[in-house]
């Protein structure tokens, strides 16, 4: 499967990149969501999931995305206004302290929220207890589902810290940055169901999907990476040392040619999608 990047991508902001509203698209496909749902968005960014799931439910649904970040809510809005969007609120809030009443919604998604900050998916155990995914339970209604999605390998943001590595390794080395892989939470299919099932959650569907990107050229794909969770480190670069990371901008896109074709910059994206059902009134009262 092939995505192209427009070069109309850049209007939404170097921060939202296709492959947001792509992945955030089939989140909500696999989700399954009927018509008049009621649907919580949690982490809504620039609503890539928040939008797709207001589609699917309708003008007899509601659709409320949440997000810690205020400032994330400019893109949102700028959508729902442009397709006339009504069916919908966002909320400032903060996803291990929801403020909605219990058994509210019927399904509630997480768009690469992050499970990394209370699981440990490398050892395959939890490091802390696991409150937003018992606020989530608290908040949805008895059969309703919970759907996420997850990182589980990003071709071209692991290349470039590859680069750094080749020709900033002290720069590397000062910043303590680790494995290529830093700029973003890696998650695996088992550690998810293990979380969906110690969080209470049955009939656990685990799928992955890998789709290809086009980038148009090398800048394009450099905004992208950079919006995408590299900006920290290249914008410190850039500070320190104006002419080191010119060198190194040039000799990133000179290795980038191997990932050249007719079309453009091709880069490969790998995703985990997590779904669970929270028992239903006459399950709960037959485990008691």
């Amino acid at each position: 499967m092939k995505v192209v990047y427009s070069r109309l991508a850049r209007a939404t902001g170097l921060e939202s990149p296709n492959f947001w509203q792509y992945f955030g698209t089939r989140l909500v496909d696999l989700a399954e969501i009927p018509e008049g749902a009621i649907v919580l968005d949690i982490g809504t960014g620039e609503g890539s999931v928040l939008i797709p799931a207001l589609e699917k439910a309708g003008v007899h649904g509601l659709g409320i995305g949440v997000d810690i970040n205020f400032g994330w809510f400019k893109h949102a809005l700028l959508e729902i206004q442009k397709r006339s969007l009504r069916n919908t609120a966002l909320a400032q809030m903060d996803a291990t302290n929801l403020g909605f009443m219990n058994g509210l919604f019927d399904r509630v998604l997480c768009g690469f929220v992050g499970w990394n900050y209370c699981f440990d998916f490398v050892r395959q155990e939890f490091t802390s207890p696991d409150t937003m995914l018992a606020e989530i339970s608290q908040v949805l209604r008895a059969g309703g589902r919970v759907g996420i999605s997850s990182w589980a390998k990003q071709e071209d943001l692991d290349w470039l810290g590859e680069q750094f590595r080749m020709y900033l390794p002290a720069y590397v080395a000062d910043q303590k940055m680790g494995s290529a892989s830093t700029v973003y939470s890696k998650e695996n299919a088992k550690g998810l169901e293990r979380v969906l099932r110690e969080g209470g959650f049955q009939d656990i569907e685990i799928a992955t999907e890998t789709a290809e990107f086009v980038s148009t050229d090398e800048e394009e794909w450099w905004c992208q990476v950079w919006g995408a969770g590299w900006q920290e480190h290249i914008d410190r670069v850039a500070r320190t040392d104006a002419n080191k990371f010119k060198q190194f901008k040039k000799q990133v896109f000179d290795n980038l040619q191997i990932y050249r074709r007719s079309d453009g910059i091709h880069s490969r994206k790998t995703v985990l999608f997590a779904f669970g059902k929270k028992k239903s009134l006459g399950g709960l009262l037959s485990n008691n």
